[in-house]
This record gives structure tokens, sequence and C-alpha cells, in this order.
């Protein structure tokens, strides 16, 4: 048994949305991994610790305050972070962490002729209430490693089943974004955490990012009692380029005739990533020299389809643009499927989401709660992508999980209730 000293915290600003992420295939060093975990410091005060972002010799320490930081190990095996100072040791430390006795499990599993690697984590005692899978977003991290959602809420009773998607961590086969895979995938996790925990008769998924599209579609192939989409949209891929390209020129202080044209360019690149036509790209090429030198095309952030476009030629698009895509359904439309499945749902936004802009969703949102009484959504206003927040603390900037964040989620799953009023709250 060891214990988690902490000398002083202090949270260093992380970027609010990474880009691609680890390179698949990595994951956190073997003799690490045994510092995942939830640590009680007393007082009503934790640390999680996970990994970051496939790094193998880096970690990340969350708070119960949600604060988070990324730490690089020192020479004496302790981990830094600007001036936090942790150490794994048993000896005496201004804080002393002390070890919750979580139940967790590695597991493998098979999807489509993959084996796939998963991880259930379960309250101590190994009793939970509701137990969730947790589904991926888009990025390439191992989720067993780095994911903090399982541990934040397996010390609030839930259990948590969590994989490393295909071509990720040390799960088979190649990346796929192709959501319906990425449902058959999942629904197979679905069975795999019955197996491992067969007690718990309340099983759902929680979606992030991507995965947000892929929890409701699990439910099309699993009996589920929850889903939990969270940073993500009820509308199709295409219709988040447009929002963001948008936003982008809004944020950049650009006009009515940019945001038309910019409208026209992301037509065209909307009709390539269905269509992969030569007439498109040929449309592309002449919007591209039409436009030549216009300021507010450097506005356009390669986060969008459309950004990548303006910065690669036609031949670059069509001999790698297949790859990137990673068999994503560009027109792909979740409403129907959020509007019929069975299962009670719980929408978690970003209400300052620069990944995902999601006032449309917001607005479909609102109008399928008329038909179903069994959606709820709560908006996390200051939140960006990650439903991460920018905070100032007196020793300086941090970034931190919204606040309530894992609380008012795990309430939802073992009460079916939500804090206030009404179904569609806004969390300042």
């Amino acid at each position: 048994m060891w214990k988690l000293l902490v000398a002083a915290l202090l949270a260093t600003p992380l970027a609010m949305a990474a880009p691609l992420d680890a390179a698949p295939q990595t994951r956190l060093a073997d003799q690490l991994r045994c510092h995942l975990g939830v640590n009680d410091l007393g007082n009503d005060e934790a640390i999680v610790v996970t990994g970051a972002g496939g790094a193998p010799r880096e970690l990340i320490y969350t708070l119960s305050t949600g604060a988070f930081a990324r730490a690089t190990e020192a020479a004496d095996g302790s981990f830094t972070s600007g001036q936090t100072a942790i150490t794994f040791a048993t000896g005496a430390g201004v804080k002393t962490g002390n070890r919750v006795a979580l139940i967790t499990r590695e597991t493998a599993f098979t999807s489509e002729g993959l084996t796939f690697h998963g991880k259930l984590a379960m309250p101590a005692r190994g009793r939970a209430q509701a137990l969730a899978v947790w589904v991926e977003g888009s990025n390439n991290n191992p989720s067993t490693d780095d994911a903090v959602w399982p541990y934040e809420l397996a010390r609030r009773g839930i259990g948590v089943f969590v994989y490393d998607k295909r071509g990720t961590g040390a799960s088979g086969g190649a990346m796929s974004s192709d959501v319906l895979v990425r449902a058959r995938d999942t629904a197979a996790a679905v069975a795999q955490a019955r197996r491992l925990a067969p007690h718990v008769r309340r099983v759902g998924v929680i979606g992030a990012s991507q995965g947000g599209w892929v929890a409701p579609l699990t439910a099309t192939l699993s009996t589920l009692d929850f889903v939990i989409p969270a940073f993500a949209l009820a509308e199709s891929p295409i219709a988040q380029d447009q929002a963001l390209v948008q936003l982008q020129l809004r944020q950049a202080g650009f006009d009515a005739q940019a945001q038309a044209a910019a409208q026209e360019l992301t037509a065209i690149a909307a009709r390539i990533v269905v269509r992969n036509a030569d007439e498109d790209f040929a449309a592309l090429d002449a919007f591209k020299a039409k436009n030549a030198g216009a300021p507010w095309l450097k506005a356009i952030q390669p986060r969008s389809y459309t950004g990548l476009f303006l910065m690669f030629s036609t031949a670059q698009i069509k001999a790698a643009g297949p790859a990137m895509a990673q068999g994503l359904r560009f027109d792909y439309d979740p409403r129907p499927v959020i509007e019929t499945i069975a299962p009670r749902q719980l929408w978690l936004l970003a209400g300052a989401d620069t990944q995902a802009p999601n006032a449309q969703t917001q607005t479909i949102l609102r109008e399928l709660q008329t038909k179903r009484d069994d959606l709820s959504v709560v908006v996390f206003a200051k939140a960006d992508h990650g439903m991460i927040e920018a905070t100032q603390t007196a020793k300086g900037p941090a970034m931190a999980y919204a606040a309530e964040l894992f609380d008012l989620t795990a309430d939802w799953i073992k009460t079916n209730t939500l804090p206030g009023q009404g179904q569609f709250l806004i969390r300042p």
C-alpha cells in the first residue's frame, strides 16, 4: 500500500481543446499504472490520478474542486506540475492521501473479430447502484489510462466500464470514426460490463464528444437504462463544421458579408465529404482562386475539415482525405435516434464550446422535450469542450471541470432527478 504526499497544489494551464492527441497505441508505462485511481485527502478533498494523453511517463491530477494539472516525472520519482510537488511514498508530508479502495478489473472482449482492452472500476466493496460504459471521443487517447470520468463516478457510487476504442491503447484494429462501427463496439463493451458486474441491474452509456453520436446509437443495439451525451451534438458532423466556421469568424470580428462567403465555402466542403466528386473539387479550387488573400480565410482554423481543406491542395485532399476521415459519416443525422430510443437521456452541454458549438443542438433538444419527458439537458454556461473552464486562482490561471459536473451526473444516474426546476437547466 502506498500513500500520496502533496506538498503544494497548483493547477497549471492546459489547452482548452487538445489537437488530435496521443499517437495511436501509446500507453502509460506499466510501472506507473499502479498510481491510477482515487486518493482521499480528508475533509472532503480528493485527488484522482490518470494518464496524460498517452504519454508513457506523465500523469494528470484532478482535485475534488475540479481543477487539474499535468505532471511530469522527476529523477527522484516524484511528479511535478508548476509549483506542485507530488510524491508516491510512505513518509510524512504536508497532506497525506490514502488510496480509496476502488475495485478495478482489467479485461478483454471481442467485437467484429477484434480484441479490445477494457477496465471495470467499481466503488469500494464492489457494489454499485448503476453502471455506465464510457465512450471516448475522436481522440487517440488510451481511455483505460486517461479517462477521469470512470474514477470520478466510481468514487460517487457508480460503476464504470471503460475501454480503449479500436486502434488505441491496448485494443486491436485500426481507428474508426464510423459511428455505426463504434456503436457495435460499444454494445460489445456493454455486454462485457454486464458479465463482469451481473448484480448491477441499471446499465447505461456516457458518450463524450464524438462518443455523443455513438452513445444513442448503442441504445438501438443494447437494452440500456440511460444514455448521457456529454459536450456532444444532436446534429450532423456537417452542421458542426458549418457552425464552427461561423463561430470562428464571429470571434475574429468579421461581418455578415464574410459570413455569407464562408457559408458558400462550407457548402462546397460539405459536398466534397459526402460525394467526393471532381466537380466539387473544381468548385473548391475556383473558390480559393477567387478569394485568395481574403483576410477572413485566416480566421478558419483546421479544427474544422473546411479549415483543413484550406491548408491542402486538391491532390493532397484526394490522397489523404479518406484516411483522415476514418469512415466518419459526415451527413449522419442523430436526431431520429435521439427521438426514438427507449432509455432516459441526460445531455451535458458546454455553453462556451469552441469545438462543438451547440446553439442548434439546444434548439433541437428543446423541441424533442415536447415529445418525451425523459430527456433532460444541463448547459454549463462557462464550459468549453470537455466541460472544462478556465479559472483564476490565487496562484494563477488554472483549468477545471465545470463545478458540480460529476456530482450532478452521478445523482441523475442514481435518482433520475436534477437540482432546480425544469428539465432544461443553465448552470452559471
